[in-house]
C-alpha cells in the first residue's frame, strides 16, 4: 500500500514540474524585472576631462601582487601640464576662436563626427557653438567682422575660410562661410545663420567684389555668389544688424 502511494506522489510531482514555467501564449518571453539595476548615463566630457585622457597614467595595478602603484613623478608632471592647460582654456573661452573638434579616439561614442566650432564672447559670458561639418576642417582664416551690443543682445558677423581638404579634384580649393549671430546672453538664446559663399566641394563660387576681410564694418556689406544657375546677393547692414542677412530688393531678412 505504501509503495503504491509513493509511486502516485512521484507521478504527481513529475506532472507538476513539467507544467511549471509554461506561458499562456506560445513564444512569449518571460518578463525580467530590471528595477534596481544601475545603468550609468553617458555625459559630455568637459575639455579638462578630455585633456586628462591624453595624459600618462599616474597609477596602475601591479599584475603580480595586485597592489596599486602610484607614480609620483608622473603625477607631478601631469599637474604642471594641467595648470598650463587651465590657463590656455580660460584664455580660449574668453576670446573669439574658430576650430575643428574631432571625436576622442580614447573614448569613442556612437555618432561622433567632426565638428566646426566657434567660440564667441559678450561682456563676461562666452558661448561655443559646434556644428557637424566635414568640409571645413582646421580653417586657416577666421575673423569677427562685426560685433555690436544693443541692450542685452549681441549681433555678430563671422568670416571663416578654409582650403578644401576632401581631396580629389577639389584639392587646394576653397570653402568659405559667413555667419550671422544674434545672441542674448542673459536669456541664454542664440540664433545662428550661415551662408556658404564659396565651395569647391558644393560648386559654389564667390563673386563678392569687395575684400571681405578688409570690410570697414561701417557701410553695408554685399555678398555675391553663384550656386548652380542662380546668382545670389545677400546684404548685411551694420546700421540695422537686427535684420541679419537681407536678400532681394525688398530687404527681406533671414
Amino acid at each position: 500500500m505504501f509503495k503504491h502511494v509513493l509511486i502516485l506522489v512521484m507521478l504527481v510531482s513529475m506532472a507538476s514540474a513539467q507544467t511549471k514555467g509554461k506561458g499562456k501564449g506560445k513564444g512569449k518571453v518571460k518578463e525580467v524585472d530590471t528595477a534596481g539595476v544601475f545603468v550609468p548615463e553617458e555625459h559630455e566630457l568637459t575639455p579638462m576631462e578630455e585633456f586628462d585622457l591624453t595624459l600618462p597614467l599616474e597609477q596602475e595595478i601591479d599584475g603580480i601582487t595586485g597592489n596599486m602603484i602610484y607614480h609620483k613623478d608622473i603625477k607631478k608632471k601631469n599637474d604642471s601640464l594641467r595648470a598650463i592647460f587651465r590657463v590656455k582654456l580660460k584664455k580660449d573661452q574668453n576670446s573669439f576662436r574658430v576650430y575643428t573638434k574631432r571625436p576622442n579616439p580614447k573614448k569613442p561614442k556612437k555618432g561622433d563626427k567632426i565638428q566646426l566650432c566657434i567660440n564667441i564672447v559678450a561682456k563676461d559670458t562666452s558661448l561655443t557653438y559646434c556644428m557637424g561639418d566635414t568640409i571645413i576642417k582646421d580653417p586657416e582664416t577666421s575673423k569677427l567682422l562685426f560685433n555690436k551690443m544693443i541692450g542685452d543682445t549681441a549681433y555678430m558677423l563671422i568670416y571663416v575660410d578654409s582650403y578644401t581638404k576632401t581631396g580629389g579634384a577639389c584639392s587646394g580649393g576653397k570653402e568659405t562661410k559667413v555667419f550671422f549671430v544674434r545672441w542674448n546672453a542673459p536669456m541664454g538664446k542664440a540664433i545662428w545663420k550661415a551662408r556658404t559663399i564659396n565651395s569647391c566641394y558644393k560648386t559654389i563660387t564667390n563673386m563678392t567684389k569687395a575684400n571681405i576681410m578688409e570690410w570697414d564694418a561701417q557701410s553695408p556689406l554685399m555678398l555675391s555668389y553663384n550656386k548652380g544657375d542662380a546668382f545670389i546677393d545677400v546684404t548685411f547692414d551694420p546700421a540695422k544688424p537686427m535684420l541679419g542677412f537681407q536678400t532681394g530688393g525688398g530687404g527681406a531678412s533671414e
